[in-house]
């Protein structure tokens, strides 16, 4: 099913060093998860991301109070971007609007972290 309820990870992502071998890695930084109903992006959201050059795939219905500006939205085996944010129909709610990305580094950071 592509939407409906949806377990699902707000995350920020960081690029460390390792001291040792001296490659970057992504690590999460912080991370919460959360489920909520996962929809469809409407029509005119969709017109206006793609103006601004997103595609967009999904809005996600939060509470306010449970985002803290993370960057990344990770469900179904599937990275997402935040790339905008908007209202929803009552105030203490809000849409977070995500566009798919393919990061296969920050995909595997956070299944580490879910997994952990």
């Amino acid at each position: 099913m592509i939407t409906g309820k949806k377990l699902y990870v707000l995350a920020n992502i960081e690029s460390v060093q390792d001291p040792d071998t001296g490659d970057r890695t992504k690590e999460v930084t912080s991370a919460k998860k959360l489920i909520n109903n996962a929809e469809l992006v409407g029509i005119n959201t969709a017109q206006l991301g793609q103006q601004q050059g997103f595609n967009l795939a999904f809005s996600i219905k939060i509470y306010r109070v449970f985002y803290t500006n993370e960057k990344y939205l990770y469900f179904d085996s599937n990275l997402y971007e935040i790339k905008s944010l908007s209202k929803a129909d009552i105030p203490t709610k809000m849409l977070l609007n995500v566009q798919r990305l393919e990061d296969a580094d920050i995909r595997s950071a956070i299944e580490g972290w879910l997994n952990e």
